[in-house]
């Protein structure tokens, strides 16, 4: 049996200043296979020896908007980093979600604090 993914974790600054652009981290422990694989018979080619497996999309939403979307293929590595940069606009949760090539999701959010 195949063993439990657990959700992403993100990591944003205590504190930002009003119009301040900041970083947000985001580490996903997710296993990601392309699904190739040797064939048996022949050393030289490849094959889908078993399902393939990574992350399809990342969404970002700020507050209740969508701001950035990635796209991904099955190139991505195992338990990827993700670093991007989101400017401080208003007080608001930042959610990241991840759906995999198999249609299954997860999420995190955290409260963007801005310094007054």
């Amino acid at each position: 049996m195949a063993e439990k993914i657990k959700p992403p974790r993100m990591r944003l600054p205590r504190k930002v200043k009003q119009d301040e652009v900041f970083k947000v981290k985001v580490r996903f422990d997710h296993p990601s296979f392309t699904g190739l694989g040797r064939a048996d018979v022949d050393e030289t080619k490849f094959n889908r020896a078993v399902p393939s497996r990574f992350i399809r999309n990342m969404l970002v939403y700020y507050g209740d908007d969508l701001v950035s979307r990635f796209r991904m293929s099955s190139g991505i590595a195992d338990d990827p980093l993700f670093t991007f940069k989101l400017k401080a606009v208003k007080q608001a949760p930042i959610k990241v979600v991840f759906v995999d090539n198999e249609g299954e999701r997860w999420e995190s959010s955290k409260d963007l604090k801005i310094k007054t």
